[in-house]
């Protein structure tokens, strides 16, 4: 999930007489910044590239494994009716009732099921930015229920990296 400006960074901070090995996933959702960069390069044909056929990532009996290469494949997930299953759908008809459901799934059923915490185990990951689905509008809602960072911080208000204090609006950063 790399964009064009983490890409460009890199490169220029790479010395011109290193070698460059890049890996990726080849079905990993794109970035949310701008460009498709590890997408181009493959498509481009200028570089070599290998697939990988073997999972080391999950067992090969995880559903979550099995499902995602059912849906490349254009085939529906197999639904496990056993309760054993990594894999969940949960069907919702609108943003506001994704939005919902996502909470409770989040704040209960995970740390009922698995008995992890919602603050210190669970990420919740959206392919956006923008929207009422996108990063922004799910930290706030999630961050209303007292789920993410409001024992830590305002991720809205202000945000420390690597000794740097960001301000909402703040794009140069300062101490």
């Amino acid at each position: 999930m790399v964009d064009v400006v983490l890409m460009s960074q890199l490169l220029r901070a790479i010395p011109d007489n290193a070698a460059v090995l890049l890996v990726g996933d080849v079905d990993q959702l794109p970035s949310v910044g701008p460009g498709s960069v590890l997408a181009d390069i493959i498509v481009s044909e200028r570089i070599p590239t290998v697939t990988l056929t073997e999972i080391f990532r999950q067992a090969a009996t995880s559903q979550i494994i099995v499902n995602a290469h059912r849906i490349n494949q254009g085939q529906m997930p197999l639904m496990r009716e056993d309760g054993q299953s990594d894999f969940y759908v949960i069907p919702a008809d609108s943003p506001e009732e994704i939005q919902a459901k996502l909470l409770r799934v989040v704040t209960e059923r995970i740390p009922q099921r698995f008995g992890l915490h919602p603050i210190r185990d669970v990420q919740v990951l959206t392919p956006m930015n923008r929207g009422s689905l996108g990063a922004r509008a799910l930290n706030a809602v999630l961050q209303q229920a007292g789920v993410f960072f409001s024992q830590r911080r305002s991720v809205r208000e202000k945000a420390t990296h690597y000794g740097t204090l960001y301000l909402k609006q703040d794009l140069s950063g300062g101490s």
